[in-house]
């Protein structure tokens, strides 16, 4: 069973947190606050074409945890950086990032939303370092770039954000001991260049992968889901959010007590929406995985948010109920995966993109991106 170690959101936590979603909302314009994070469909069969006929970016898909981030400065004139995961749970930290061409590093950006995520690297002497990879810029000092295309934004993002940011680190040593966690731009390569991220990329990663991001380059930010935003997954890693509900059997020795030494049925729910959840499947779970990973706290997984993958061979192989295995907690987020969501990784299931039939793509689509370049020129 997989087991990825996703960090948690660094930073204090903020408890009125009303002040900043108030400030979220204005800055985006939006009606009511929602997180704004935008979030990918899953890859089917029909996405190749998709590929082929618009222009799209690729990058790994980092195994690690989705943040946004509120850069702004207090009363005082004082650097604020507020981080927000799709719980829209706020935590502050001490954070600096400075406006461009200001050599002394001391006025820093306000009303800035930067979009990125989280991930654990581990060093070549087993040591962890958490980095901060940003892929988008939803705002930049005032200025709504939601409407933007994606070469827009990741322009701000790595002239207005990133690049003062790492030069103070190089310039200003007391500075950058004080970082909490290193800052990155997140590589993007045009999708014929497929062949690289399998290849170079990926195997070179300190961190877990489970797929690729394709990003629409001339597509505009979208606060929520988007089809211009495509999560591809080997056949083994497509995963759900699942809630969980523990059926534990009844005591042998006492009537209307639940043996709780006992394995429950782990029963797997999927989100309606509002409060409802229904029946899915069960979690294929063997009866020694069980007691290895949660007998010491049997009621630990009971409500909680899981991260499961499809895995046929497993449940042949260990002779499973069920072919989704538990992959870790996901209390990053407030719901499981909502039916239509849910619905839409199956059809990926059953669609079964394979690298191979992603890699036989690359002339294909080489070929169309030059055509429309030329067509541009």
């Amino acid at each position: 069973m997989n087991h990825s170690t996703v960090p948690n959101i660094p930073g204090i936590p903020v408890k009125d947190d009303r002040p900043l979603k108030e400030k979220v909302t204005d800055l985006l314009k939006m009606k009511k606050y929602r997180f704004p994070g935008a979030q990918p469909v899953s890859f089917g069969s029909s996405q190749l074409e998709e590929l082929q006929n618009h222009d799209y970016f690729v990058a790994e898909k980092s195994d690690g945890v989705r943040c946004l981030a509120l850069l702004t400065v207090n009363s005082r004139k004082e650097p604020e950086v507020y981080l927000f995961d799709r719980k829209s749970n706020f935590h502050v930290v001490q954070m600096r990032f400075p406006i461009p061409n200001d050599p002394t590093f001391r006025k820093c950006l306000t009303d800035t939303i930067i979009d990125g995520e989280f991930v654990l690297d581990k060093e070549a002497d087993g040591s962890l370092r958490l980095r901060f990879l940003l892929f988008d810029c939803l705002v930049i000092a005032g200025k709504l770039l939601t409407a933007r295309d994606l070469m827009k934004r990741l322009g701000y993002l790595r002239n207005d954000v990133i690049r003062p940011h790492n030069e103070m680190i190089r310039k200003r040593e007391d500075l950058r001991a004080k970082q909490p966690f290193s800052v990155e731009f997140k590589e993007q390569q045009f999708t014929y260049h497929l062949d690289e991220v399998f290849n170079n990329i990926i195997p070179n990663l300190k961190h877990g992968n489970d797929g690729l991001i394709f990003t629409a380059v001339n597509a505009p930010y979208s606060l929520g889901t988007s089809e211009k935003i495509i999560k591809w997954k080997p056949a083994n890693e497509n995963s759900v959010d699942f809630k969980v509900a523990l059926h534990f059997p009844g005591s042998t020795t006492l009537p209307g007590v639940k043996d709780y030494n006992a394995v429950p049925r782990v029963e797997l729910l999927v989100w309606q929406g509002g409060s409802d959840y229904r029946h899915f499947d069960d979690l294929g779970i063997t009866a020694e995985e069980w007691r290895e990973q949660f007998s010491k706290n049997p009621r630990e997984l009971d409500n909680r948010i899981i991260e499961c993958n499809y895995d046929p061979e497993a449940q042949e192989k260990l002779g499973l109920r069920s072919p989704w295995r538990f992959m870790r907690y996901r209390d990053d987020k407030p719901d499981g995966n909502h039916q239509s969501t849910v619905d839409k990784v199956l059809r990926s299931i059953r669609d079964g993109v394979s690298k191979e039939e992603l890699i036989e793509k690359i002339p294909a689509i080489h070929k169309a991106w030059k055509g429309r370049k030329a067509s541009a020129d």
